[in-house]
């Protein structure tokens, strides 16, 4: 099985999340809920949504995507 990776859009690159951050990702979408987690990447709370495949940081919205790495 392949493992998967989540990466957010910045600009026109797609940028690999932390480890711990990914998890905390994988974790909502086996739940299909949203929440706020703490991110290495951000150094600072983030709010996932999974609806709207979204990461909220500091009032800015980038698209996240759940890929096979």
């Amino acid at each position: 099985m392949a493992s998967i990776q989540w990466v957010y859009a910045n600009g026109s690159a797609w940028v690999a999340l932390d480890a711990s951050t990914q998890q905390y990702i994988e974790s909502l979408w086996n739940q299909n809920t949203s929440s706020w987690i703490q991110s290495q990447l951000f150094h600072s709370p983030v709010y996932i949504d999974i609806d709207q495949m979204s990461l909220i940081y500091n009032g800015m919205s980038y698209t996240i995507a759940r890929r096979r790495a």
